[in-house]
């Protein structure tokens, strides 16, 4: 993975085609999938997946091989504790009572990035 500064972050978030193509392919790591392959999979477009797919590979979150796509195992380990982070937040975040005061919209933005390790 690229080293990535505070200035430029990258989150992904949970909800987003960049969190469903980037899971999907952690959850398979050193698998290679086609473009058609990872819309199925997301139940995206290929359109909307080709945009996604390339956005990743730009932040060398995936890599690319002859029209496939995938995360290599060592990549996969760090970025499934990151996914896994995100989810334990969200979950905190959406089991949290409204009068809580830290429950509050947007709390997303606050999450640190995919940065390098």
């Amino acid at each position: 993975m690229a080293e990535n500064d505070s200035s430029h972050p990258y989150p992904v978030l949970p909800g987003t085609d960049e969190y469903k193509v980037l899971s999907f392919l952690v959850r398979n790591r050193g698998d290679r999938f086609s473009l058609a392959e990872i819309a199925s999979a997301i139940d995206s477009s290929e359109t909307e997946a080709t945009s996604t797919i390339e956005i990743l590979a730009e932040d060398q979150l995936i890599e690319r091989s002859q029209d496939t796509y995938f995360v290599d195992s060592e990549c996969g380990q760090y970025l499934q504790r990151r996914l896994e982070s995100v989810d334990t937040a969200k979950r905190l975040h959406d089991t949290t009572p409204d009068d809580d005061m830290y429950a509050r919209e947007d709390w997303e933005r606050e999450l640190s990035s995919l940065d390098s390790r």
